[in-house]
């Protein structure tokens, strides 16, 4: 992830622990990584912010993978319209359960894939 001093884009946003600015496709990241850290209900001032994914983690694997991709894809659509998600995967088992969104940028020609990443048992104390 690289900072920045001064903002050079006109989507830009602090980097996580007050490290400079995060640009591009950085600031995408984060804002995905921060919609998908975040419970739906929990931003007094953003009720529908966030995803409901948290909803299913104490279910069985069979459950709990469908309704959290329908979850996830759910959020990014609504909270960043900047990016199209191709792919979520799931890595590890229960309770080291760690998710990872494959996207891209809804208008790039050159079609680049990023990951997303989070760490679901860190997460889920929300």
């Amino acid at each position: 992830m690289q900072q920045y001093a001064t903002p050079i884009s006109k989507h830009w946003q602090l980097a996580r622990e007050g490290g400079g600015l995060v640009q591009g496709a950085d600031d995408i990241d984060l804002c995905i990584h921060n919609i998908l850290a975040t419970r739906k209900g929990s931003d007094v001032t953003r009720p529908d912010f966030g995803s409901n994914h948290f909803d299913y983690l104490d279910t069985p694997e069979d459950v709990f993978i469908p309704n959290a991709v329908r979850e996830v894809m759910l959020a990014i659509n609504t909270w960043e319209k900047r990016a199209v998600v191709e792919k979520i995967d799931f890595g590890d088992h229960a309770p080291h359960l760690t998710m990872t969104v494959f996207w891209r940028v809804t208008d790039d020609v050159s079609g680049e894939i990023y990951a997303t990443s989070v760490n679901l048992e860190r997460a889920s104390w929300i």
